[in-house]
């Protein structure tokens, strides 16, 4: 039974990132890293799902948890980031300013750290190579992303403004010291 709550979770919070990526983020055409990561995604969840409704999943307790801390972060960083934000690999990138509220005073990528906390739930629950290696690979495309997007911040209209949030506020992680 934990095993089909799992499974809805997982598919409720993959509905919801994709209706994100159409109405919260805008890009003029949708990047190659965004087929990518979509792709991984969808074979992600199906494998996921399968594990939770059809076989069973080899741990669900954390992952459960897991999962509703991934959909937390991204509804409260959705609710602080009003403008629409670039995709993934858009090589456009219009910002209006930096985000610095809500999730933003501790991480400067809570989207990427609430999908990389989903796909690290679904690896766990399945415990199956297929779910481990999407994990690995999504893990190591958003943190790739995000290196790239924070290059362009850099060098952007609001570079000093970054700069100074960048030094006060963690990468992935809330920074335990140095905070203003």
């Amino acid at each position: 039974m934990i095993d089909y709550v799992a499974g809805f979770v997982a598919l409720a919070y993959f509905l919801l990132i994709s209706a994100a990526t159409k109405q919260h983020f805008v890009s003029d055409k949708y990047p190659m890293g965004m087929y990518i990561i979509s792709s991984l995604s969808l074979f992600g969840i199906f494998t996921f799902l399968l594990h939770a409704f059809l076989w069973d999943l080899r741990f669900t307790g954390a992952p459960l948890v897991i999962m509703f801390l991934a959909f937390a972060l991204f509804i409260w960083a959705a609710k602080h980031s009003k403008k629409k934000l670039s995709l993934a690999f858009d090589e456009k990138r219009d910002t209006d300013g930096i985000i610095t509220t809500g999730p933003w005073r501790y991480m400067r990528h809570p989207f990427y750290v609430s999908y990389v906390i989903f796909w690290l739930a679904c690896a766990l629950g399945t415990a199956h190579p297929t779910s481990l290696v999407v994990f690995a690979t999504l893990l190591f495309i958003y943190g790739y992303s995000a290196v790239r997007e924070e290059g362009a911040l850099k060098r952007g209209r609001y570079a000093d403004e970054y700069l100074k949030y960048q030094q006060s506020v963690g990468f992935v992680l809330p920074k335990l010291y140095g905070r203003n």
